[in-house]
């Protein structure tokens, strides 16, 4: 079986230097819940022990007094690391590591052979070192900072979001057919506290509404997708309308009834700033996770 990992990140909440990876590959197939690492050496570093190799990790756990505090089923994972290759960017690098957990498992055997008073005066400082990571871990995961800081997240975030966009979105431009109902535009000016289009100062506003409260809630990077497949012209217009772009089967009923939960939205509230409150909570805008997933220039 061939392990590997194209993700490494440094894990500050663990100290200096300490990398973390994702093993998201086996036998060449992605996989949906990948496994979190620390290698033996940053698991080693992490307690304070050096070593080449982090084989004072092993000959410390396995000493009295630490080890009579350990389950048969532990001490085996750590005899027996995960051996993974880190897919560093043109070469690779074979890795010795211990899942997140395994580590996690160590650090609280660390804190009761403390309470059980079996460690020495020498040993103090790993059951000190252990209450100090495990504190920086009380809101949040092991794994959970590994996929954040690794880029992991990011990156199966951005190939969901294509296959989304592709779903909802298409290259080429519909043959045009009213999409958005005369009722939406009186509704939305009338909202936005203006007694008829013709009173508004910038009409252009208009735009940017409709970002706003259509296109940025109907699916993620929505808007920066149809920035791409249909720009905006010299003159300041686009050669198609956006909602030209959306799919038939899945695009296009889905902004219907985004616009008819709108509206609804827009029936119920007294002024602007009730509307966007309801809108907010029933349809909140994608976050910057998703804004960023396309790739930024």
């Amino acid at each position: 079986m061939t392990i590997q990992s194209n993700f490494r990140a440094p894990i500050a909440q663990l100290g200096a230097d300490i990398d973390g990876y994702v093993l998201d590959e086996i036998d060449g197939e992605q996989q949906k819940t990948p496994r979190c690492v620390l290698s033996k050496r940053a698991s080693a570093s992490a307690l304070g022990l050096k070593s080449e190799g982090g084989s004072a990790f092993l000959r410390t756990l396995t000493r009295k007094g630490i080890g009579s505090m350990m389950s048969l089923k532990l001490r085996e994972k750590i005899e027996n690391p995960i051996v993974f290759k880190y897919m560093d960017p043109g070469s690779e690098v074979t890795v010795h590591g211990y899942e997140t957990s395994t580590f996690v498992e160590i650090l609280k055997v660390l804190l009761e052979a403390r309470r059980a008073k079996v460690l020495t005066a020498t040993q103090m400082f790993l059951a000190e070192r252990a209450e100090t990571m495990l504190m920086s871990l009380a809101n949040t995961t092991l794994d959970t900072i590994v996929y954040q800081e690794s880029g992991f997240w990011k990156a199966v975030e951005g190939q969901r979001i294509s296959l989304i966009l592709e779903k909802y979105l298409q290259d080429k431009p519909r043959e045009w057919a009213k999409t958005f109902p005369d009722e939406f535009w009186a509704k939305l000016i009338r909202v936005k506290g203006y007694p008829s289009y013709l009173a508004l100062r910038r009409p252009g506003f208009v735009g940017h509404w409709v970002n706003d409260i259509v296109y940025d809630r109907l699916i993620p990077n929505a808007r920066k997708k149809l920035n791409l497949i249909n720009p905006r012209l010299p003159s300041g217009h686009r050669k198609s309308k956006n909602h030209q772009f959306t799919t038939h089967d899945y695009g296009l009923p889905e902004l219907k009834a985004h616009l008819i939960r709108v509206m609804a939205y827009m029936d119920a509230a007294a002024n602007d700033e009730q509307f966007m409150r309801m809108l907010n909570r029933g349809s909140p805008k994608f976050g910057a996770n998703y804004e960023m997933a396309l790739g930024d220039p």
